[in-house]
């Protein structure tokens, strides 16, 4: 009778979902509503994954929730590297600006800390010339062992491991800086490389571009058309590079596999996150404590 209920619950739950994968399969036959496809399959992975985990902040969640069920497994945590390459090339391309005078480094947005710290850690003399050749190493290292450019040979990887990544920019550092890279310097390094994650940047660039901005800059033409993650050749100023793409059916797949992985999971344990268990009518018996934040204490202002 237990398992019978439980069985009710999860199957009421996951039954919201029909509808959308419903108007995603009609979208995706009439090659249609490609900025609504995004909106659909990235809010419905990030309610999944809202779902099963209570803690973390809402992109690792995202991420931990493809690794674990959607079926990309340890690829969610892949370096892109040609979009990280393209981040540094960026900065190389304004050293001129954002390095205005030596020691001082101009910030344009609040995301350029995380480059200025970066240079400021390795221990390279801050010049514009210094930063420039440290640039101009790293990206060096990255289009000798991957695929960067549309130009190289496409059997090249475009994607790498973290350790990897880390370890040719820290070989940069030490051949630049002179001297063995100080120990603050690591840190800053695992948190720019860890933004181009595969999961990273399907959740920054769609997930977060549906949700908070205008839409997606999508390849309109091959949307439709592609089932994997590929890299497209991108024109910026007179150069190209490659950027990561997320097809429609790729996406589709992430969230069916998703809900089936899921599902199961939650067949097999009986141990219902709150979303579920709270309409199930179920004993506490059958909650899953991790879907409850743990206890915190209330730090309340007395007057």
């Amino acid at each position: 009778m237990k398992n019978g209920q439980v069985g009710t619950a999860i199957d009421e739950f996951f039954g919201r979902y029909k509808n959308t994968l419903s108007l995603l399969e009609e979208f995706l036959i009439s090659k249609s509503n490609r900025q609504e496809f995004v909106l659909l399959t990235c809010a419905r992975l990030d309610s999944l994954a809202n779902l099963a985990f209570a803690e973390g902040t809402q992109k690792s969640r995202f991420s931990r929730f493809l690794a674990r069920y959607s079926g990309l497994g340890k690829r969610t945590f892949a370096i892109s590297v040609p979009d990280l390459y393209y981040y540094f090339q960026h900065y190389s391309w304004i050293v001129d600006s954002s390095v205005p005078e030596p020691g001082r480094i101009v910030l344009f947005r609040e995301r350029d800390k995380e480059f200025a710290q970066f240079i400021f850690d390795s221990g390279i003399p801050v010049t514009k010339v210094h930063v420039r050749s440290l640039l101009t190493s790293m990206m060096g290292a990255f289009k000798h062992n991957f695929r960067v450019s549309p130009s190289q040979n496409t059997t090249m990887k475009t994607c790498a491991t973290t350790d990897e990544i880390v370890e040719i920019i820290r070989e940069s550092v030490r051949q630049k800086a002179g001297h063995s890279q100080p120990s603050g310097a690591q840190t800053n390094i695992g948190a720019i490389v860890s933004a181009y994650t595969v999961g990273t940047l399907l959740y920054r660039r769609y997930r977060s571009g549906a949700i908070h901005e205008w839409g997606v800059k999508l390849d309109e033409e091959d949307f439709f058309h592609t089932d994997s993650v590929y890299w497209k050749k991108t024109p910026v100023h007179s150069h190209q590079f490659l950027k990561i793409q997320f097809p429609a059916i790729f996406l589709l797949n992430l969230l069916k596999q998703s809900i089936d992985a899921y599902k199961r999971e939650l067949r097999e344990t009986e141990k219902l996150p709150y979303g579920v268990w709270s309409n199930g009518g179920l004993s506490e018996e059958f909650l899953d404590a991790r879907s409850i934040l743990p206890d915190t204490p209330a730090k309340i202002a007395v007057r």
